[in-house]
C-alpha cells in the first residue's frame, strides 16, 4: 500500500505554550507533519532560509518583534509558495479582503476549534483557501472598495508627534490644550488623536491609555485623574 506524502507545517507563535501545544495536535495527524516552529518573526524567517519550506504556514498576527503582515510581504517578495493560514485574536471578518489581498490562504479567529482547525488545513492545503459565509459576503460587499486593515496596535507604527499627543491625550488634556502645549493646530491634534484610534485599534481614551500603558509609553501611577 503506498503511502500518500505528508503536508507539511510550519507555525509562527510567539506564546511558546499555544505553539508547543498546536505542534503536538497536528503532529498527531497521520497527514500532518510540523517541520518547525518560529517563536518570533526573525526565527520563523532564519529558519526559512535553512528549512525545507513547508506546505503550509500556520502564524498569529501580533507578535513581540513584528506582525504576521511583515511575514506575508516577506513571503511576497521572496516567492515563499506556502500556503498562509492566519490564526489571530484580532480576527474580524471585515478584515478578510486586506489579508487575502496581502497573501493570506485563510483567515480564522484564535478561538477555533481544534477539530475544525484539521478539515481547513487540509481544505487550504488542497484547493489554495477557506472561506466561510460571513467572509464571502464582506469579500462580496468589498470588490468595489479598498478593504479596511488590520488595526494591530503596534507602538512602533507611531510617529513620535502621536506618542507626544497620546501621552497627553492620557493625561486628559483637551485638544486645544495639547496643540497649545506643542505649538500646533487644534486641527493637526485632533488628526493625531484620529489616527492614533486607527492605529492602534481603540475605541476611545481610555482605550488608548491601557495601549499606552501595556506599550510602556506611560505608567499608569503617572495620569492624571
Amino acid at each position: 500500500m503506498t503511502t500518500l506524502p505528508k503536508t507539511t507545517l510550519a507555525i509562527l507563535e510567539d506564546d511558546k505554550l499555544v505553539a508547543n501545544l498546536l505542534r503536538d495536535f497536528l503532529n498527531a495527524e497521520d497527514e500532518f507533519q510540523v517541520n518547525f516552529i518560529g517563536y518570533s518573526l526573525k526565527e520563523f524567517i532564519k529558519k526559512l532560509k535553512t528549512e525545507p519550506i513547508p506546505d503550509v504556514i500556520l502564524m498569529d498576527l501580533k507578535l513581540k518583534d513584528g506582525t504576521g503582515e511583515d511575514l506575508l510581504v516577506y513571503c511576497n517578495e521572496n516567492n515563499i509558495e506556502s500556503k498562509k493560514i492566519i490564526i489571530s485574536s484580532h480576527y474580524q471578518p471585515i478584515y478578510i479582503g486586506y489579508m487575502f489581498k496581502l497573501g493570506a490562504n485563510a483567515f480564522l479567529p484564535k478561538e477555533i476549534e481544534k477539530d475544525e482547525l484539521i478539515p481547513i488545513i487540509k481544505n487550504v492545503a488542497k484547493n489554495g483557501h477557506h472561506f466561510n459565509e460571513d467572509q464571502l459576503e464582506v469579500l462580496r460587499s468589498q470588490m468595489q472598495q479598498a478593504p479596511p486593515k488590520v488595526p494591530l496596535g503596534n507602538a512602533n507604527d507611531l510617529s513620535s508627534r502621536e506618542i507626544d499627543v497620546l501621552k497627553l491625550l492620557c493625561n486628559q488634556l483637551t485638544a486645544k490644550e495639547i496643540a497649545e502645549k506643542l505649538f500646533l493646530s487644534k486641527k493637526t491634534v485632533e488628526s493625531h488623536k484620529s489616527n492614533l484610534l486607527q492605529k492602534t485599534g481603540a475605541k476611545n481614551i481610555a482605550g488608548l491609555i491601557i495601549f499606552a500603558a501595556k506599550n510602556k509609553l506611560i505608567k499608569i501611577d503617572d495620569i492624571s485623574i
